[in-house]
C-alpha cells in the first residue's frame, strides 16, 4: 500500500490546525522559495506520520520501502505547508482579531487540564501555556504570528479550494455503494479500470463497512498484567488477583469500579474497564473466542495473554447484518465529497509546485 498524494492531501488538510513548533538551531531540511524547513520540523512530521499509520494501517510497515515512503510524505506535507503559506500571504488574506483571539483561545484550551487530565485553575493553566511557549522558544507575538498564518491557510483553502469541489449526485453515490458491496462479497472485477491508489481507497473502505456490519460486542476487562519474560511467581501473582477479583465480582462487586481500582489498563480503566465495541479478530485470539462466547453481562475466568490476565465481561451484543444504502448514503456522500476536495488540493499544490524552487537537503538521511 503506497502514501498517495491523495491521502497526503487530505492529511495536510486535517492537520492544518494551529500548533507550536520547535525554534532550535539545527540543520536544514529543505528550502521552499527560500523559506526554510529545519530539520526538528523534518523528524517531527515523521514521527508523527509513523505513529498515524502504525494504528491505522499496521500492515503498512511490512512494505520493504515503508521508511521510505513515509520521509517522502512527511517532506511533501512539509512542503505542501510551506507553498499555501506563501499563497495565503501573497494574496494578504485577512484574519481579524476576533479570528485571532479565537484561535489563540482553542490553542490554550489545551492547557487548561494536566498530564492526567485533572482540571487546572486559570492560573496554573495559563503558566503551563507560558512554560510550553519558552520551551518552543517563541514569545507570545511570535506565536500570535503563527497562529494568524495558519488561520490564512485554512481561510484560502475554504475560499478558494473547498469552494471548488464538487457535490456527487445522487447516481455517483449509488453506483459507488455498489463498488463496496461487489468487494464486500467477494467480486473482483470492480478493480479492473482503477488505479493502484482508487483500489486501496475503495478496499479500505469496504473493510470499515464490513466492520460496521459484523456481529461486534461491546466489551470490558480488567488487566492484571505481566511481562512475557516474567518469572512464574510473578505470573502467578497477577492469576491470584485476577481470581480474587472475580470472587468479589461474584459477591456483588461492580465491575466498573473494580476495573478503576485494579486494572493496570489504565486507559480503560478510567472508562469502567470499556474497549467499545469490536468485531472478531479485532481482540487477542485468546480473548476473542471466549468473548463471542459470553453471555450478557457475563464475566469470564482469568484468560492469559501476552500482555497479562484478563477478566472480560460483555455489555452488548449486535446480530451481523446487511449493508444497506439508506443506512450508509449520508456517510458515502461526506466520504466522495471529501475525496473530491482532495482532488482539489492535490490539484491547487500541483499549480504552486510548477513555478516553486524547492530544494531537498534531506534526501536519502535517515
Amino acid at each position: 500500500m503506497k502514501i498517495t498524494n491523495k491521502v497526503s492531501a487530505l492529511t495536510l488538510a486535517a492537520a492544518l490546525v494551529p500548533q507550536l513548533n520547535a525554534a532550535v538551531m539545527d540543520e536544514l531540511a529543505a528550502k521552499v522559495n527560500n523559506e526554510p524547513v529545519m530539520m526538528s520540523e523534518y523528524t517531527k512530521t515523521k514521527d508523527m506520520l509513523t505513529e498515524q499509520y502504525r494504528a491505522a494501517m499496521p500492515d503498512f510497515f511490512k512494505q520493504k520501502d515503508a521508511g521510505e515512503q513515509i520521509e517522502k510524505a512527511a517532506m511533501d506535507k512539509l512542503i505542501d505547508e510551506a507553498l499555501l503559506r506563501q499563497k495565503a500571504d501573497a494574496m494578504k488574506i485577512k484574519v481579524y482579531d476576533r479570528e485571532l483571539d479565537s484561535g489563540v483561545a482553542e490553542i490554550k484550551k489545551r492547557f487548561a487540564r494536566d498530564e492526567n487530565n485533572a482540571p487546572l485553575n486559570e492560573a496554573a493553566a495559563e503558566q503551563a501555556f507560558a512554560g510550553e511557549l519558552r520551551k518552543e522558544g517563541l514569545n507570545l507575538e511570535q506565536f500570535r504570528d503563527r497562529i494568524k498564518k495558519q488561520l490564512m491557510v485554512r481561510k484560502l483553502i475554504e475560499e478558494s479550494i473547498r469552494a471548488k469541489a464538487t457535490l456527487p449526485k445522487d447516481e455517483e453515490v449509488r453506483a459507488y455503494f455498489d463498488k463496496i458491496k461487489s468487494v464486500l462479497d467477494g467480486g473482483k472485477t470492480v478493480f479492473a479500470d482503477m488505479d493502484e491508489a482508487a483500489a486501496q481507497d475503495l478496499t479500505a473502505v469496504a473493510q470499515r463497512f464490513k466492520e460496521f456490519t459484523a456481529e461486534r460486542i461491546r466489551v470490558r476487562h480488567i488487566l492484571f498484567k505481566f511481562e512475557e519474560t516474567a518469572p512464574l511467581t510473578e505470573k502467578n501473582l497477577a492469576l491470584k488477583k485476577a481470581e480474587d477479583a472475580r470472587k468479589e465480582l461474584e459477591t456483588g462487586g461492580d465491575f466498573e469500579t473494580l476495573a478503576d481500582k485494579y486494572s493496570d489498563d489504565k486507559e480503560s480503566a478510567k472508562k469502567g474497564g470499556d474497549l467499545g465495541y469490536v468485531v472478531k479478530g479485532m481482540l487477542p485470539e485468546e480473548i476473542d473466542k471466549q468473548a463471542f462466547a459470553l453471555g450478557l453481562g457475563e464475566v469470564s475466568k482469568p484468560i492469559a495473554t501476552q500482555f497479562g490476565y484478563h477478566l472480560i465481561r460483555v455489555d452488548e451484543k449486535r446480530i451481523a447484518t446487511k449493508l444497506k444504502y439508506y443506512q450508509v448514503k449520508d456517510d458515502l456522500e461526506q466520504l466522495l465529497t471529501q475525496a473530491n476536495f482532495g482532488k482539489e488540493l492535490t490539484s491547487y499544490l500541483q499549480e504552486l509546485r510548477k513555478t516553486a524552487k524547492i530544494e531537498n537537503f534531506a534526501a536519502g538521511k535517515r
